[in-house]
C-alpha cells in the first residue's frame, strides 16, 4: 500500500517476498521521494520476476527504484542466511548495544523518536541531523538541525539505513570524524554488513522475517510489522564474512 504517515506512528516499511520465503524490507516513510511507489510497482506485475532483476534497481536514479531495489537484495541476503544456517545475533536492546553515559554526545542521522527518549533519559546530549524541516528545533538536551557539520562533535553516532535509500549515507558517514563508534540501523540494512564496515560503520543492525504470509497480510491490512519482525545487530569482530556463508551453501 501507498505508505501513509501519520502521528502516532514511527514508521512504514515496504516487503518484498521470495519464493522461498525469505523477506526483504525498505524504509518507506522518505516523503514526496517514494509518492507512487504503488502505482509504479505493481505488485502483481513483480511476481514471479528475478530476484537479481529487481536487485539491480538499487543502482537506479530515484528512490523508488533504490528501494525496492535494497529491499530485494535484503531478501536475497535473509534467503542465504538460512542456506548457510547463520543467526545473526539478536538485538538486546533498540540502541543495538551501544552503551551511552552522560558525558557522550550522541549523534543521529535521521531521527529516531524513541532513541532520543531514551538518550534524553540517560542525559546524553543528542545532535540530530535531518531533511526533513518541520522536524528542526532545540531543547537544552536535544539539537535536531539540518546541517550534518554538527556531526563532527558527536563521539557515538546512530544512522538510519534510509540514507542507503536516498543514497546520502556517503555524505553522512564523512562529517562523522569524531565518532569512535557508528552505527546504521533499520530493517532496510539487512544486507551483507562489508560495504559498511569498509566505511567505518562499527554496528549493522538489520531485521529478520519468520513468516512472509504473516508480513504481507499485516502490510495489506495497514497494520505494520511490529510483532512479525526480529531485530539483529551485527558487528565487524563477529561476522563471519559473506565468503564464508556462500561456502557453507556449496556456492
Amino acid at each position: 500500500p501507498e505508505p501513509t504517515i501519520a502521528a502516532d506512528k514511527d514508521a512504514e516499511f515496504g516487503v518484498i517476498a521470495l519464493t522461498d520465503g525469505s523477506v526483504g524490507l525498505f524504509y518507506a516513510w522518505l516523503g514526496e521521494s517514494q509518492t507512487g511507489i504503488a502505482a509504479r510497482y505493481d505488485a502483481a506485475a513483480l511476481a514471479g520476476q528475478s530476484a537479481i532483476k529487481l536487485a539491480r534497481y538499487f543502482d537506479g536514479e530515484d528512490d523508488i527504484d533504490r528501494s525496492v531495489g535494497l529491499a530485494t537484495i535484503n531478501a536475497i541476503t535473509q534467503s542465504l542466511f538460512t542456506r548457510a544456517g547463520y543467526e545473526p545475533p539478536a538485538a538486546t536492546s533498540s540502541m543495538a548495544g551501544l552503551e551511552l553515559k552522560a558525558s557522550d554526545h550522541l549523534g543521529m542521522i535521521g531521527y529516531f523518536p524513541s532513541l532520543v527518549r531514551q538518550a534524553g533519559m540517560l542525559g546524553v546530549r543528542t545532535t540530530v541531523v535531518e531533511r526533513k524541516t518541520h522536524l528542526v528545533r532545540e531543547s537544552d538536551d536535544c539539537v535536531v538541525t539540518l546541517d550534518p557539520t554538527q556531526l563532527a562533535d558527536c563521539n557515538k553516532v546512530i544512522c538510519t539505513a534510509a540514507t542507503l535509500i536516498n543514497d546520502t549515507i556517503d555524505a553522512m558517514l564523512a562529517h562523522c570524524t569524531g565518532a569512535e563508534i557508528i552505527a546504521v540501523l533499520g530493517p532496510s540494512a539487512s544486507f551483507p554488513p562489508e560495504p559498511l564496515f569498509a566505511r567505518g560503520v562499527s554496528i549493522v543492525g538489520g531485521s529478520r522475517i519468520d513468516d512472509a504470509a504473516v508480513a504481507i497480510a499485516s502490510q495489506q491490512a495497514g497494520t505494520g510489522l511490529r510483532g512479525c519482525s526480529r531485530r539483529y545487530v551485527i558487528e565487524r569482530s563477529n561476522w563471519p564474512g559473506t565468503a564464508v556463508l556462500l561456502a557453507r551453501t556449496g556456492a
